[in-house]
C-alpha cells in the first residue's frame, strides 16, 4: 500500500514540474520552429491586450446609456484610439488564435509526452479565458450584435436544471441549488434580462480573466527563474505587435448599430470563435447541445492520458491515427459548422445525421487504423504491450455501442437522454412493487390529463392546500396515488427515504421507493416511454434515420475488433514463452563437432 502512494506521489510530482503554460520547456525549439514559439507568442499578445485595455479603461463607461457613446468616442475623437481599440481587439483574437494552433500542435506532435498530460489541461485553460474573456469583452461594445449574442449565450447554463440526476426537474436532492438558473443570474444580474447589472458584471469579469491569472503567471515564473518570460528575440516582438498595428489601421475594429432589445436580429451572430458552437446549437435541443459543450473540454483533458495508454511513448502522428482522427473531427466541425452559420445555408432537419455520422465513424475509422498497426507488427513483444491499448480502444468502441443502444430508443420515442434514462431506471426496479407498481401506472396515465401537478400530491393534499381548495381536480386518484405511495414497500426503500427533499413538511423526506418514483415522475416517464414504443400514441415509434445506423453498428464493430485484438495480443505470450524455453539448437551442433 506505502509503495502504491509512493508511486502515485511520484507521478504526480514528475506531472507537477513538467507543467508548461508557454512552452518553458521548448524554449530552444522555438528559436527555430515558429509552432513552438506561440507560447511565447500568446505571452506577448497578453501584455499587448492587457496595456491597450487599461488605456481604454480612461475614457470607457460601463452603463447603458454611456457604453456605446464611449466607444464611439475613443474609436473617433480620442487620438489614436481607433488603433488602441483595434489593437486590443484583435490582439484578443490572436491570443485565441495562437492558443488554438499551440493544442492542435500539442496534439499533433505529443508535446504531452512523456509526463506531461497536464499540459493540454494548462493549454485548455489558456484557451478558455481567452474565449470567456472576448465573451466578456464582447458585450462592452453594446451593439446590437453583441447585445443579442449575450442574451442567448448567457441563457445556456439554465438548461443544466435538465440535466439527469442532477437536474431540478427530475430530483429534489438539488432543487434547492437551481445551479443553472443560479448560474445565468450570477453572470446577468437580471433573470433572463440584459440590464445594468450585466454589463457591470461583465466588466468585472472582464478584467477578472486577465488580471487573476496574470498574477499566477507570475508567481509561477518568480519561482522559476530559469524561464524567460518572452523567449523570442526583439525582431519577432516588432513582427508581432506590426501585424496588430497594420490590422487594425486596415480594419477598424467594428462599432455596429446601437442595442435595441425590442428588434431581434436574424441571424443572432456571437464573434467568431463561437460561431460554431452556436450552429451546434440550432442542431440539437438546448439541454442536449449544453451537455455536449461541458462534455468536450472534459474529453480533451483526458485525451492525452488515454493516448499514453494506447501508444505508449510514441510522438509520430501517422502512428497515433485514433489522435490524429479525433483532431480532423474537432477542426472539420469547428470550420464548417462556423461556415454554415455565417452562409445561413443549413436544414437543422436534416443534416444531424449526416454530422452524426460522420462524428462517430471518424472516431471508429481511428480505432480500427489504430487496431491495423498492431495487427501489422511482427514484434511479439511489442504486440503483447500493445493489448491493455487494445482493450482501452474496445472499451472506447463500447461505450459507443452503448450510445447507439440509447439513441436508438432515444430516436425512436423522441425523449431526451434525461427522461428516458429516469424511465429506464424505473424499469429495473418496478418489479419489487408488484402489482402496486401497475396500480401506479395506471392511475398516473388517468390522472395526468386532468391535474398534471399529481405528482406533487404531498403538497396538494396537505392541510394549508385543502383549505384554500377543498376538491383539487382528480382528488380521488391523487388520494390513491398518495396511499400507493405510502404504503408499497420494498427491500430497497431505505436508499430512497435517506434522500433530503428541500421541502417543507409534509414531505420533508421521501416514505418508500414508490414515494420517489412518483415524485419525481418517473412512473410517468416509463408510461410515457412503454406507450410510445408500443405504438399506443400517434406516429410512435418513430424510424431510426437511415444514416444513423452506419455508426450504430460502426461503433459496435470497433468494440468487437478491439476486444478481439486484445485477446490475440495475449495469446502471443505463449508462443513467446515457449521459444524463450527452448535451447538454442546451435550448442548440439556444437558439441557434436567438439566430439
Amino acid at each position: 500500500m506505502l509503495n502504491q502512494v509512493l508511486q502515485a506521489s511520484d507521478w504526480l510530482k514528475t506531472r507537477i514540474a513538467n507543467i508548461d503554460i508557454f512552452d518553458e520547456h521548448y524554449q530552444k525549439e522555438g528559436l527555430t520552429n515558429p509552432f513552438y514559439a506561440l507560447g511565447p507568442i500568446f505571452y506577448l499578445v497578453w501584455f499587448i491586450v492587457m496595456a491597450s485595455g487599461l488605456i481604454l479603461i480612461m475614457w470607457y463607461v460601463p452603463t447603458k446609456a454611456a457604453a456605446f457613446n464611449s466607444i464611439f468616442d475613443i474609436q473617433h475623437s480620442i487620438p489614436f484610439g481607433g488603433l488602441i481599440r483595434g489593437m486590443h481587439k484583435y490582439g484578443a483574437d490572436a491570443m485565441i488564435i495562437a492558443a488554438t494552433m499551440r493544442m492542435y500542435r500539442m496534439f499533433m506532435l505529443a508535446d504531452y509526452k512523456p509526463g506531461k498530460e497536464f499540459n493540454i489541461a494548462i493549454g485548455l485553460i489558456t484557451l478558455l479565458l481567452s474565449m470567456y474573456s472576448g465573451l466578456t469583452g464582447y458585450l462592452l461594445i453594446w451593439n446590437q450584435r453583441a447585445f443579442w449574442a449575450t442574451k442567448v449565450f448567457a441563457t445556456f447554463p439554465t438548461y443544466m436544471d435538465q440535466f439527469p440526476v442532477m437536474g431540478d426537474f427530475y430530483l429534489p436532492l438539488v432543487k434547492s441549488l437551481h445551479m443553472g438558473w443560479n448560474t445565468a443570474e450570477g453572470l446577468l444580474g437580471g433573470g433572463a434580462a440584459i440590464t445594468q447589472e450585466t454589463i457591470t458584471r461583465f466588466f468585472s469579469l472582464h478584467l477578472a480573466f486577465s488580471l487573476i491569472p496574470l498574477m499566477f503567471v507570475e508567481l509561477y515564473f518568480y519561482k522559476n527563474p530559469q524561464f524567460k518570460r518572452v523567449p523570442i528575440n526583439w525582431l519577432k516582438r516588432i513582427i508581432v505587435t506590426a501585424m496588430l498595428v497594420i490590422v487594425a489601421t486596415i480594419l477598424p475594429a467594428a462599432q455596429g448599430a446601437r442595442s435595441n432589445p425590442d428588434v431581434t436580429p436574424l441571424p443572432i451572430l456571437s464573434d467568431w470563435y463561437f460561431l460554431g458552437l452556436y450552429q451546434m446549437y440550432k442542431y440539437l435541443e438546448p439541454v442536449v447541445a449544453t451537455e455536449i459543450t461541458l462534455i468536450i473540454p472534459l474529453s480533451v483533458i483526458f485525451l492525452p492520458f488515454i493516448d499514453v495508454f494506447v501508444t505508449g511513448q510514441e510522438k509520430n502522428i501517422m502512428k497515433r491515427p485514433f489522435i490524429l482522427m479525433l483532431s480532423l473531427m474537432g477542426l472539420v466541425c469547428w470550420v464548417a459548422f462556423s461556415f454554415l452559420i455565417i452562409a445561413n445555408i443549413a436544414n437543422i432537419h436534416n443534416d444531424p445525421p449526416y454530422w452524426r455520422d460522420f462524428l462517430y465513424l471518424l472516431i471508429d475509422v481511428g480505432i480500427i487504423w489504430q487496431l491495423y498497426l498492431i495487427w501489422t507488427n511482427n514484434d511479439i513483444k511489442a504486440r503483447i504491450k500493445s493489448a491493455p491499448g487494445a482493450m482501452m480502444l474496445g472499451i472506447i468502441g463500447l461505450v459507443q455501442t452503448f450510445w447507439a443502444w440509447v439513441y436508438y430508443y432515444m430516436a425512436r420515442t423522441e425523449m431526451f437522454l434525461g427522461p428516458i434514462s429516469q424511465a429506464f431506471a424505473y424499469k429495473l426496479v418496478r418489479g419489487l412493487a408488484g402489482s402496486n407498481a401497475t396500480a401506479a401506472e395506471d392511475l398516473v396515465k388517468k390522472v395526468m390529463p386532468i391535474n398534471n401537478a399529481y405528482w406533487d400530491y404531498p403538497s396538494i393534499l396537505s392541510a394549508e392546500s385543502l383549505a384554500k381548495n377543498p376538491n383539487p381536480a382528480g382528488k380521488e386518484m391523487i388520494v390513491q396515488i398518495q396511499s400507493l405511495a405510502n404504503n408499497t414497500h420494498t427491500s430497497i426503500d431505505g436508499l430512497f427515504t435517506a434522500i433530503p427533499t428541500f421541502t417543507p413538511a409534509p414531505h420533508a423526506s421521501y416514505t418508500s421507493m414508490m414515494d420517489f418514483m412518483l415524485n419525481n415522475r418517473w412512473v410517468f416517464d416509463y408510461n410515457t416511454f412503454i406507450d410510445r414504443m408500443n405504438g399506443l400514441v400517434p406516429n410512435y415509434p418513430v424510424p431510426v434515420p437511415e444514416l444513423d445506423w452506419y455508426w450504430m453498428i460502426g461503433g459496435a464493430i470497433a468494440m468487437v475488433l478491439g476486444f478481439g485484438t486484445y485477446y490475440w495480443c495475449n495469446s502471443s505470450k505463449q508462443p513467446l514463452a515457449s521459444s524463450q524455453a527452448t535451447p538454442p539448437p546451435s550448442t548440439n551442433q556444437e558439441t557434436v563437432k567438439s566430439s
